[in-house]
C-alpha cells in the first residue's frame, strides 16, 4: 500500500482493527487471523480483503511471524492505543521514501492547490487523471480503478485535506497532518522561527508538502490553510518582520490577516 502498489482494501481502520486483533491475541495462525477479522459468512476467496489489510500492516512494522511461523505483534502498543495515535505513528512511518506511488500521490494532490476544484470530481475527472499519470507515471487505467480510490481514505485520515462525498472534490488543508508534523519534530513552546526554521524542524515526513516550497518560499494551499488555522485557533501566531531576511509566501487569501506575506511562525500552545 504504502511501499508497494496502492489497492482500495487496506482502508485506515482496517489495517488499525487487524494491528488490534494480533496485540491482543497473538501468536495466531494466518486463517485463525482472518476468521476473526472477517466474519465467514462474507469471506470468500473473490472478495476476501484479509491478505491487502495483512500486508499493509506488515509494511508498517506492526505485525510480523515467529519462528513457527505464527503471527504476532512487532509493533509498539502505544501506536495503535487509539486511532489519533494510530494516524500519528502512520505519518511519522510512510514518507520517507518519495519514490514511492503513495508519496509522489499525496505530494501530487497537494501540490494541486485550488487547480483541480473547477474540474469536479478527482476520482472521475479526465484531466485530473491525465495531471496525475503525467506527474506521477502511475498508469491512467490503474488510476481510475484503483490508486484515487485507495488514497481518497488514507488521505482524509493522515489529515492533508477533505473529500467532499457527493462529489468527490478535494479540498486541501493539511491541519491534522501538520500537528502530527510538529508534534513529530523539534519544534518547542513558546519559541518564535523564522518560517525556513519552522519547516527544518518539523518532522521529515513533512516533505510530501514541500515538493518546489524552498525553490520558490511559497507555501502550497493546504499547509496554507493550517497554518491560517493554526493562527486562528491561537496554536501559533503568524508574524511579518518588515526587516526579515526572507520573505515566505502563504497561498493567496484576500480574506484573512495574513493575504500572504510571512517571516515568523510563534509556537503557542504545545502541539501533541
Amino acid at each position: 500500500m504504502f511501499f508497494s502498489p496502492i489497492k482500495t482494501e487496506p482502508i485506515p481502520e482496517r489495517v488499525f482493527s487487524i494491528s488490534h486483533i494480533v496485540a491482543d491475541k497473538s501468536p495466531l495462525d494466518e486463517k485463525e487471523l482472518e476468521g476473526i477479522l472477517i466474519p465467514v459468512e462474507l469471506n470468500n476467496a473473490k472478495t476476501s480483503y484479509f491478505r491487502p489489510v495483512f500486508d499493509t500492516a506488515l509494511e508498517l512494522g506492526l505485525i510480523g511471524y515467529n519462528d513457527d511461523h505464527k503471527v504476532i505483534f512487532m509493533g509498539d502498543k502505544k501506536d495503535i492505543k487509539s486511532l489519533k495515535d494510530f494516524r500519528k505513528f502512520c505519518n511519522s512511518k510512510v514518507f520517507y521514501d518519495s519514490t514511492t506511488d503513495f508519496f509522489k500521490m499525496i505530494s501530487c494532490f497537494l501540490s494541486s492547490n485550488d487547480e483541480w476544484l473547477k474540474y469536479g470530481s478527482v476520482t472521475t475527472s479526465n484531466e485530473i487523471i491525465r495531471i496525475i499519470n503525467k506527474e506521477t507515471d502511475i498508469a491512467s487505467l490503474k488510476l481510475e480503478k484503483d490508486v484515487i480510490l485507495g488514497v481518497r481514505f488514507w488521505i482524509n485520515f493522515l489529515g492533508f485535506g477533505y473529500f467532499q462525498e457527493s462529489d468527490k472534490i478535494f479540498l486541501p488543508n493539511m491541519y491534522t497532518a501538520l500537528k502530527d508534523f510538529m508534534a513529530l519534530g523539534n519544534l518547542k513552546t513558546g519559541m518564535e522561527y523564522s518560517v525556513e526554521d519552522f519547516l527544518n524542524n518539523l518532522h521529515n515526513g513533512s516533505t510530501v508538502a514541500m515538493k518546489n516550497v524552498k525553490a520558490t518560499q511559497t507555501l502550497n494551499l493546504a499547509m496554507s490553510n493550517a497554518l491560517r488555522l493554526m493562527h486562528d485557533n491561537k496554536e501559533i501566531e503568524l508574524k511579518i518582520h518588515l526587516d526579515s531576511e526572507k520573505i515566505w509566501h502563504l497561498f493567496p487569501n484576500e480574506e484573512h490577516e495574513f493575504t500572504s506575506d510571512i517571516t515568523h511562525i510563534v509556537i503557542k500552545k504545545a502541539v501533541k
